[in-house]
Order: C-alpha cells, then sequence, then structure tokens
C-alpha cells in the first residue's frame, strides 16, 4: 500500500475499521468482562480474530506501562486490528458501578494511548469516536511482513 492510499484511508475524521467480533485481552480483561459495550458494533467472542485491549487501573501510569501490556506486533497475524478501550476496568465495586453509569469512569487519554501502539511497533495507527459506543477509540495493526 502506498503513502497516498494510507493517508487517505486514515486521514483525520475517518470513521473507525468495522469488525464484528473482538477479543478482549489485557490486564482489565476480566473486570470488563459483562460491564464495558463492545465498540465498532461488534460483540466480544474469544476467538475473534480483532483484539481489544481492557486496561487496569495500573496499567496507565505512562506510555511504557500501556505499551508493555499490549500483545506483541510480531506475535499477531499481519494486519490484526488491535484497539485500545479509553475506559479503565476497575474492580466491581458499588462506587465504580456509579461513576460508570453516569458515564464519569477512568479513562486514558488518547495520546498516551496512542503513543503506546506506536512504541510497541503498530501501524497505521488512528483514532475516532466510535458512533454505537460514543467511545474514543485508539486503533492500529500489526505490521505484515513477507510471510504473510
Amino acid at each position: 500500500m502506498n503513502r497516498a492510499s494510507l493517508a487517505h484511508e486514515h486521514r483525520p475524521g475517518a470513521p473507525p475499521p468495522r469488525v464484528t467480533a473482538l477479543r478482549l485481552v489485557g490486564p482489565g480483561a476480566e473486570n470488563a468482562r459483562g460491564r464495558f459495550t463492545a465498540p465498532l458494533g461488534a460483540t466480544f467472542e474469544a476467538g475473534a480474530a480483532a483484539y481489544a485491549v481492557a486496561l487496569g487501573p495500573e496499567d496507565i501510569t505512562d506510555v511504557a506501562t500501556v505499551a508493555r501490556v499490549l500483545p506483541a506486533p510480531d506475535e499477531l497475524p499481519g494486519g490484526t486490528l488491535l484497539v485500545v478501550l479509553p475506559q479503565v476496568a476497575l474492580p466491581p465495586s458499588l462506587a465504580s458501578r456509579f461513576l460508570a453509569a453516569l458515564g464519569r469512569g477512568r479513562t486514558v487519554s488518547r495520546a498516551l494511548r496512542s503513543t503506546a501502539l506506536v512504541a510497541r511497533g503498530f501501524v497505521r495507527v488512528a483514532a475516532g469516536v466510535d458512533r454505537e459506543s460514543r467511545s474514543d477509540l485508539v486503533w492500529g495493526y500489526s505490521p505484515t511482513t513477507e510471510r504473510d
């Protein structure tokens, strides 16, 4: 794919990619199950080809901390979509449920999530607001290699 087509495909304000299923992974995945709505009009499914990363409260200190909990891009098939969810998956409690219901749960900045994807080695990193979930999403793809 040439630079012009990449720029066109991922221009600012471009809609997020479309997928039907996302594999929920990451240190916050257990706390997110049943509490987070899957973005992109998808559902969370264990064997999905695309991934969604749920971060926990200990994983959002800085770029290095976020990057460390992302899957290694070279361990994924080339071109695999990885979405980093904005919400912090807090352990279940009455207070966290109440704040989440009000839309005031803790979130991770777009800049921190985007930079972590780039630092980890993901390509075609982009961001946008998902229409279905109204989430501020950041996504990237594992690089393709000659063998893919």
